[in-house]
């Protein structure tokens, strides 16, 4: 059987089965004899990398009609293949791929078939927002998932999926300013606000009995307001805080003012690329002090360019990679699917889950109207409800046909949204050790709210 031919199976089941619980409800036995009548709908392929649509256009936006309708439910996807962030992209996007092929397996959402969008942001807002214009405009997709770099989601945000009523789910960004958009509940976030990543930043160097601290960050939302938030929680002084560009060959301006009051420490809020160049300059001008790394320059990358002997006793936090069964799955899973990509915690699995939860959203609303399935967000992964795991969206789905509450759980952990749309993490400093970052302590979520 071909993959078509199995997907269409899986519909057709889902649909009748959906359909009897209605008649059996409602007492609408004729309801299955109309819906054979209409079926019969697309079923094109999944997207084929990045920068690339993954099954053609659709004008088709949702709304009423949608239990009955066989187009497909179209989700965008912004994320960087190119730029600063590129390094997430592509895991980020194989994770999704892996969502896409077990809710597909299942029958999709509403009984259709999921179809990825996806659009290079590179690490750009004027970038980010015109490929997000591209999806919403051109591929009428039903929701956005992206990006990477709290600026350009932010711009994407208030740009295109706040004003065009779209429902935008981010898996990566973590600047505490998304928190607080004027969005109407339409944006979402798998990831932990960096409210506790700075505040762990900032403790961090408390605990080494230090009293003296600057801040250099990257100027755009996520630096900010990660410098800010340090700046408030940090009990001893902080002498400075510096804003750079992303590009520069040269950052000894950047550096000579950071360290001009000779802080013990720098909290460094920035990306692996230009993350490298600051550090190695940083190391050949032997400016001294020690560093304290933001969640995004925790990768392998930065310590094998910038040189272990340089890096080693750096300190860094990061969201406490998610136990247990469905992450361990999960990790096996990905590595059998792309045995030669790298998982990036926590933005692969955070991915995978953001779209297993828009689909079970959209179950539950019986419609792709982000008015609708907005409600149903909290609705399908917050308690109370019965256990839906890693791989469990078909019996999630028939959950929801059946009027049972569920609350969803995937590899990156709980999916409980707040009345932001954040999730909340514990978190973990980690200590650079021998060439690779070694668990130290772990900050329980409830000690930073």
């Amino acid at each position: 059987m071909s993959e078509g031919d199995r997907f269409q199976d899986a519909l057709r089941r889902r649909r009748f089965m959906r359909l009897a619980g209605m008649a059996g409800v409602a007492g609408l036995a004729g309801c299955i004899g109309q819906e054979d009548v209409q079926e019969g709908g697309n079923t094109g392929g999944s997207d084929g990398g990045g920068g690339g649509d993954s099954g053609g256009d659709t004008t088709e936006s949702g709304g009423d009609g949608d239990e009955s309708s066989s187009e497909p439910v179209d989700v965008g996807v912004v994320i960087p293949f190119s730029g600063d962030l590129s390094d997430f992209g592509g895991p980020m996007m194989n994770a999704l791929r892996m969502a896409q092929k077990d809710i597909n397996a299942a029958g999709g959402p509403l009984g259709r078939e999921l179809k990825l969008h996806d659009e290079d942001s590179g690490t750009d807002s004027t970038q980010g927002v015109n490929a997000a214009n591209k999806l919403v405009d051109t591929n009428g997709v039903s929701a956005v998932i992206g990006a990477v770099s709290s600026g350009v989601t932010i711009s994407i945000a208030k740009s295109v999926t706040i004003p065009n009523e779209v429902l935008h789910i981010t898996s990566a960004s973590s600047s505490p300013s998304i928190s607080t958009l004027d969005d109407d509940d339409l944006v979402f976030r798998t990831r932990t606000n960096d409210r506790f990543v700075a505040k762990v930043m900032a403790r961090i160097i408390e605990d080494q009995g230090v009293e003296k601290a600057s801040v250099i960050f990257i100027n755009n939302d996520f630096g900010e307001a990660l410098a800010d938030t340090f700046e408030s929680s940090f009990s001893g002084t902080t002498t400075t805080t510096v804003g750079y560009e992303s590009g520069q060959s040269s950052y000894q301006q950047v550096l000579a003012k950071a360290f001009e009051d000779d802080p013990g420490f720098v909290a460094f809020a920035g990306y692996p690329e230009s993350g490298t160049t600051m550090l190695s300059q940083w190391a050949e001008e032997g400016y001294g002090g020690n560093w304290v790394l933001h969640t995004s320059l925790l990768s392998e990358d930065v310590i094998s360019n910038v040189g272990a002997e340089v890096m080693n006793d750096m300190y860094g936090v990061r969201t406490k990679p998610p136990s247990g069964g469905a992450t361990e799955s999960f990790v096996s899973d990905y590595q059998e699917a792309y045995p030669d990509a790298q998982v990036f915690d926590p933005y692969s699995w955070n991915s995978y889950d953001a779209l297993v939860s828009y689909a079970l959203a959209v179950e539950k609303a019986g419609t792709t109207d982000a008015a609708e399935v907005k409600k149903a967000m909290r609705e399908v992964s917050n308690s109370p409800g019965e256990a839906v795991g890693y791989t469990e969206f078909g019996a999630g789905a028939e959950k929801i046909g059946a009027g049972t509450d569920v609350d969803y759980s995937g590899p990156s952990g709980n999916v409980n949204y707040d009345d932001n749309g954040d999730v909340a993490s514990d978190m973990v400093i980690v200590q650079v050790e021998d060439g690779t970052f070694a668990n130290k302590d772990t900050i329980p979520a409830d000690e930073l709210v």
